[in-house]
């Protein structure tokens, strides 16, 4: 298995502005202004400094070029980070997705590792057409005549677990993904045969939470951590209807890191998961 550590040699926009809001912020650190002191020299509103630290939002070439005049960046610091700067305002390739779901696939596109706790379904990444088309279609904000491309774009994310230098993905499905008849069973019989083959890749590591593991840390949410070794950073991503978050800080990614951990050993071991897939397989059979 290639270790998640490798890295890659080209990012995307997301994780480049999360390198250029590192920069941005390690600079003001060393004059000595808060975020605050920031927002009053520019007449920002201090959130706005949060979002650009964080890598979410974008910062024009003017914004980056006032900054480092004011941080008083030496010329080859300031070449550097223009140029990050640059690529980072650049928009992905991600097709026609919601503003608050598009951070997300450039962060999973550009990720060395990724650990994904579901609890009902089985997670987008590892989705067959028909299983995803069967989801999305429940959706009540997604157009009817938006699905075929969702879906599309969905299904585009596959070409993550075969390409070269591929990330590490540890997936962790609760036992109700396996019997949720999402589209009918035909669909998810298609579905689970589908999570086989997935099991088989070399970078892919899946497991089945059972019922009979009872009670957990994670009841009631699921979650996934991307590792990104460029950044030197782990993050948490959440997602409800209509939004989602990202959270960086280790108070946050400590806490989801310990109980992905805890529910993999709660989990039934890979051997297991495959003998479940197939016993899910025989019932609808």
């Amino acid at each position: 298995m290639v270790s998640w550590m490798a890295g890659k040699q080209s990012r995307g926009p997301k994780v480049l502005r999360v390198q250029l809001g590192r920069e941005l912020r390690a600079l003001r650190d060393e004059v000595g202004l808060s975020r605050e002191d920031l927002a009053d020299r520019f007449g920002w509103h201090a959130t706005k400094v949060s979002r650009i630290e964080q890598g979410q939002a974008t910062v024009t070439a003017e914004e980056v070029n006032n900054l480092l005049d004011l941080f008083d960046a030496s010329e080859e610091t300031a070449e550097r980070v223009r140029k990050l700067g640059q690529e980072a305002r650049k928009r992905g390739s991600y097709g026609k997705v919601p503003d608050w779901a598009r951070g997300y696939i450039g962060m999973e596109s550009d990720a060395d590792r990724l650990r994904v706790y579901d609890a009902e379904l089985v997670s987008g990444l590892l989705q067959t057409e028909r299983y995803a088309k069967a989801v999305i279609a429940t959706s009540v904000v997604v157009a009817p005549a938006e699905i075929d491309r969702t879906v599309n774009n969905r299904i585009k994310r596959h070409e993550l677990l075969t390409r070269e230098n591929a990330p590490e993905v540890h997936v962790i499905l609760g036992e109700a993904a396996l019997y949720r008849q999402v589209g009918g069973p035909d669909v998810l019989k298609e579905q689970l045969q589908h999570l086989k083959d997935v099991a088989g890749l070399p970078d892919v590591t899946l497991q089945v939470l059972s019922f009979a593991a009872g009670e957990h840390a994670a009841l009631g949410t699921g979650f996934t951590l991307l590792d990104l070794v460029d950044v030197g950073a782990t993050y948490v991503y959440l997602e409800d209807l209509t939004s989602s978050d990202f959270w960086d800080k280790r108070a946050h990614t400590d806490v989801y890191e310990l109980v992905f951990s805890r529910l993999g050993v709660a989990a039934l071991s890979e051997r297991e998961t495959l003998a479940a897939l197939d016993a899910a397989i025989a019932r609808l059979s």
